[in-house]
């Protein structure tokens, strides 16, 4: 747990404000992220912010999630972040607005999944150059074969993988998510936000949505995934024939059994 009375200092700053009763609550470790309910009081209102801590090696979302607050509603809010000098082995973090409690956007209609989605790849689409100055690297469908094949996949999946990013050569690339289930889609007040983006890349966003259907096959909930790549697809002004379709579905299953833990 974080020592107190330095993390009220640093909350009164990142927050413009007076607090009092800061306290924290330990929220475990997710994807090599520590977090870290914050609780203070603020006037006479009790609030709350999400304090996360990142390994050096993967804390792209310390640079990237502040851009990307800046320019869409569908991340999490940032109130303040550390980013020690390279010299430094102190872990980078992030403090958040509060989401843990927040429902999973999958209880609703998946479409606004689709729409916030959509919405954050629009905000960034010129930003290219930006994104790569922050660290996000570029990862192609053939990019991906690559590391299906060095993750030690028999001849014949490489060849499947092959054969699907054939397929998608032609998908425009956009900011990617890289990991969009249910479990890191939520429903705020301001409408569906987009949590964990430490896998971001530019690539195929169709890759997204066929990864958030195969979320809900997996919960048993299929028919809520139905159409949503073509949904997506009409959304992105791209053709969606089938064939590329399977090859969407055939990639991602590839990467969930051969990268998953990577």
């Amino acid at each position: 747990m974080t020592d107190e009375a330095p993390l009220a200092a640093m909350l009164a700053r990142a927050l413009g404000a007076e607090v009092a009763g800061v306290r924290g609550e330990a929220l475990g470790t997710r994807d090599g992220v520590e977090r870290e309910r914050v609780r203070y009081r603020s006037g006479d209102a009790e609030r709350s912010v999400v304090f996360e801590r990142f390994a050096p090696r993967a804390a792209l979302e310390v640079q990237l999630l502040p851009f990307l607050s800046r320019r869409t509603p569908h991340v999490a809010k940032v109130h303040a972040r550390g980013i020690p000098p390279a010299t430094v082995a102190a872990p980078r973090w992030l403090l958040l607005e509060d989401l843990e409690d927040a429902p999973t956007a999958c209880g609703r209609d998946p479409r606004e999944i689709v729409e916030a989605l959509v919405s954050v790849e629009e905000a960034v689409a010129r930003d290219a150059p930006a994104l790569r100055a922050l660290g996000v690297p570029e990862r192609s469908p053939a990019d991906v074969v690559e590391e299906i094949a060095a993750a030690g996949a028999p001849d014949t999946a490489v060849s499947d993988a092959r054969g699907a990013a054939r397929r998608l050569r032609r998908w425009p690339a956009v900011l990617v998510h890289g990991d969009l289930r249910c479990a890191n889609v939520v429903t705020s007040e301001r409408g569906v936000v987009l949590r964990s983006w430490g896998r971001a890349h530019l690539g195929c966003g169709l890759l997204d949505v066929v990864r958030l259907v195969a979320d809900l096959v997996d919960a048993d909930d299929a028919v809520r995934g139905i159409g949503l790549s073509r949904v997506y697809a009409e959304r992105v002004g791209v053709m969606l024939p089938t064939d590329v379709l399977r090859g969407a579905e055939k990639l991602d299953s590839l990467m969930r059994r051969y990268l998953q833990a990577l």
